[in-house]
């Protein structure tokens, strides 16, 4: 009889693309190779066309799982925390499964009634961690911090863990008390940023009105202040204050209000393309249409955009925060510390040497190539072999 596995994933209504990246492809490939196993969702993944609601490339949503109402209206907020932390646990309860796999730690809390079955999260940061020590005052603060407390009981209540750095290995161990049961499981990289996107270059340049020989400098994730957009801002603002005709394209959130006062203090609103949550394919065209990726987060437990940059041939510059440095090794120009001039002078470089762009480009692709979903599904099903 085989063992039956509900992977849980995150509601499509959070609209967090990184997580659903790791959702399907783990999904797909579990039940493509691990056939040992009856890999069923808790749920459908965000950016999955189904034509049957209970079935992806053979893996089944459990039907016993009926989906949440989707938020509309004014109460979305409200509706999306009320599927999160009530409806949507108790209905992952009421599914039988032989090894329960939590993939995202922000769903944590569905472990708090969990029963005698084994349960294995996958922990892509401790923000929750940092987030309920850094507290606020507020009505809002103290609900939040209340439902994060939540989280981590249900966290520390898991069999076994998974990250994909040594680097988060080694905080997620000193929160828990102790390093048994992590598990250490890279995430990959779809081979379809290998490949040539379906727009040229000079295509995606011209739909997106960047100069065909100006100097690109992509960012692509959300805005948040550890995303560190100050930085990307004041490299843009010193190579042209150098005299190279620099622009910035952003793929992802909307800048803030103040992020945009910002390029405006710096007059370089003009050369700042924002496009915000684009499709895979959009996704592809940005990196085969920029010079450089500057990924200059204060704090990440991977960096998928640092992977997907390598493997499309582009070059890296980053600040190696959290589990950065692990994922670029020797593949990418790793700048330290919080200030703006490093970055400035690793583009320079970037600028003046084609010699040196291209070994980046080289090492880039042949340290994304070691990066394989496959592998991810396979060491993640030994994880539950071992768990029954």
């Amino acid at each position: 009889m085989s063992t039956r596995v509900l992977l849980v994933p995150d509601l499509a209504i959070e609209g967090w693309p990184s997580m659903d990246r790791y959702a399907s492809r783990l999904a797909r490939l579990l039940h493509r190779y691990a056939t040992d196993l009856d890999v069923v969702l808790a749920g459908e993944i965000a950016g999955l066309t189904l034509d049957n609601r209970y079935a992806y490339d053979g893996v089944r949503i459990s039907p016993d799982i009926p989906a949440p109402v989707l938020p509309t209206g004014g109460l979305a907020e409200l509706q999306r925390y009320v599927a999160r932390y009530a409806v949507y646990p108790a209905r992952v309860r009421r599914h039988r499964a032989d090894v329960v796999h939590v993939l995202d730690h922000s769903y944590a809390h569905v472990l708090l009634r969990r029963g005698t079955r084994p349960c294995v999260v996958t922990v892509h940061d401790l923000l929750p961690v940092m987030t309920v020590r850094r507290g606020g005052a507020g009505p809002r603060n103290h609900l939040r911090t209340w439902l994060l407390r939540r989280v981590l009981r249900g966290l520390r209540r898991a069999d076994g863990w998974i990250v994909a750095t040594e680097w988060l290995r080694g905080e997620l161990a000193e929160w828990l008390g102790n390093d048994r049961h992590i598990h250490v499981i890279p995430f990959g990289v779809d081979d379809a940023f290998f490949e040539d996107p379906e727009e040229d270059r000079a295509t995606t340049r011209r739909r997106w009105q960047l100069p065909p020989h100006a100097f690109v400098v992509l960012h692509v994730g959300s805005v948040g202040p550890r995303k560190n957009l100050a930085a990307v801002f004041a490299a843009v603002d010193g190579l042209r204050r150098a005299g190279i005709d620099a622009w910035l394209l952003q793929v992802g959130g909307r800048p803030t209000a103040a992020q945009e006062a910002d390029l405006r203090s710096r007059d370089i609103a003009r050369y700042a393309c924002r496009v915000g949550e684009v499709a895979e394919r959009d996704l592809r065209a940005a990196y085969r249409a920029a010079d450089v990726l500057l990924f200059p987060s204060h704090y990440e437990g991977f960096g998928f955009p640092v992977l997907e940059a390598m493997a499309s041939g582009l070059p890296v510059v980053t600040s190696g925060a959290g589990g950065l440095a692990e994922v670029a090794g020797d593949a990418a120009i790793v700048v330290g510390g919080r200030e703006s001039e490093p970055y400035v002078a690793a583009l320079k470089k970037l600028v003046a040497s084609d010699h040196w762009r291209r070994q980046l480009v080289d090492r880039g692709l042949a340290r994304a190539r070691t990066f394989r979903w496959v592998e991810t599904a396979r060491k993640t099903a030994e994880v539950y072999r071992g768990l029954v």
